[in-house]
């Protein structure tokens, strides 16, 4: 009872509450607005600005330049475990302040597009429509808090395995921080590396999660559309005319729905074309350290981290296949319905109508990959491809055998 006095958008509405599909973004925006990407409120305008620039300077700028400074310091201080541990994280940490850069530049698009979906809200009228966006809604809305709950149990399992054994999670660079000098040294280091890690999951929940919330909510509206679409010229009440004119409304409807996706595609293009750019490659490093090097604990992190990474692409993958069945269903929908004794123009104006319906809506990866399963286990089985290259070159040996004669 408690749960749904602070978070109703998980929980979904009763028939007769009036339809918000922008609901199913609720708490997705409102962390968004706490990435510090969002104009400041006037009313704590120094307060988000100085909030701003410490989440954005510690987790978006210098954290990949601290990864790759402690390399080039510290790297013959790394044991081949600890050196996985942050090169895997590294590569990641690298594509998420990327993706916060270009959500960053696009931001505003957030909010066109809730408002296409305010649009498709007001031709939602029967009570069983309203479920199935409230659904819709309420499962968006738990996805989002599963990915937070995933990203934050990684970044605080790698934390207390690393304080466990005594060492930074990372080891990255600050200036006039030397972990080795004593204790205080240790748990800053510690505390700024965990500061800095935790900000960028909650970044990259927000840039990885804001495709499936809102595609799963289009589903839900394309679903009614096929509905409404199936039922053109079953009322014998309708005139011709009428009939006509019920047509031309599902026309305008698809045309909002197409919309609603262009507004989306730059977003969804650039973040997930960074993400398919690094994602083998990660998944690679986590496999070699957990099967060669990792202790009870960093594996338990490696594999929380592991899920993560598969969280970032996986899911929407799924969802832009199932789109695209959707879209083959609105022309499916369109052909059953009762348009054989309409008029010339009537039947004119459906077959059109009905080419228009029978090309697929597609994301593509900055028009170089389409976003799609095939897609994803493509990248994912390049992991595969760097463990093998490691164990045939006994990278892995040699990393050992060097650290045993230090």
């Amino acid at each position: 009872m408690g749960l749904r006095r602070y978070f109703p958008a998980l929980f979904t509405k009763s028939s007769d509450s009036p339809v918000r599909s922008r609901d199913a973004t609720l708490y997705l925006l409102r962390c968004v607005f706490f990435m510090g990407v969002r104009n400041p409120p006037a009313k704590f305008f120094v307060a988000y600005v100085l909030w701003s620039f410490a989440l954005n300077f510690c987790s978006t700028f210098y954290q990949p330049i601290g990864f790759l400074t402690g390399y080039i310091i510290h790297l013959s201080e790394f044991s081949p475990g600890e050196f996985l541990t942050s090169l895997q994280v590294a590569f990641n940490a690298w594509s998420c302040s990327t993706k916060v850069l270009i959500v960053w530049a696009l931001v505003k698009r957030f909010d066109e597009a809730n408002a296409i979906l305010d649009e498709m809200d007001r031709r939602i009228t029967e009570p069983g429509e309203r479920l199935q966006v409230h659904r819709a809604v309420s499962l968006s809305n738990r996805i989002f808090f599963f990915f937070m709950a995933v990203y934050m149990i990684y970044a605080t399992n790698t934390f207390l395995s690393a304080i466990f054994i005594g060492r930074p999670p990372y080891q990255n660079y600050y200036p006039f921080l030397d972990w080795r000098s004593s204790t205080l040294h240790l748990a800053l280091q510690a505390g700024l590396e965990y500061f800095a890690m935790a900000g960028a999951c909650f970044q990259d929940v927000c840039v990885d999660c804001y495709p499936v919330n809102f595609v799963l909510v289009l589903r839900a509206h394309m679903s009614i559309f096929a509905k409404r679409l199936r039922r053109l010229g079953t009322s014998a009440a309708e005139s011709q005319e009428q009939r006509y004119e019920r047509l031309v409304e599902c026309i305008q409807d698809h045309k909002v729905i197409l919309r609603f996706v262009d507004c989306l595609r730059p977003l969804i293009s650039g973040t997930i074309f960074v993400q398919f750019l690094v994602v083998g490659l990660v998944l690679g490093f986590t496999l070699i350290n957990i099967v060669l090097f990792a202790n009870l604990g960093s594996a338990i992190a490696a594999l929380s981290f592991m899920a993560a990474v598969l969280l970032e692409t996986t899911p929407f993958c799924i969802l832009c296949n199932y789109l695209t069945e959707d879209c083959y269903k609105l022309g499916d929908s369109l052909f059953q319905s009762n348009w054989i004794g309409g008029e010339k123009r009537y039947q004119m104006t459906l077959m059109y109508f009905l080419q228009k319906l029978q090309q697929p809506i597609t994301f593509m990866a900055m028009n170089v990959f389409p976003i799609s399963v095939g897609t994803n286990i493509s990248v994912t089985k390049f992991s595969f491809s760097v463990f093998t290259l490691v164990k045939q070159m006994n990278i892995a040996e040699k990393l050992a055998k060097s650290e045993m004669e230090e």
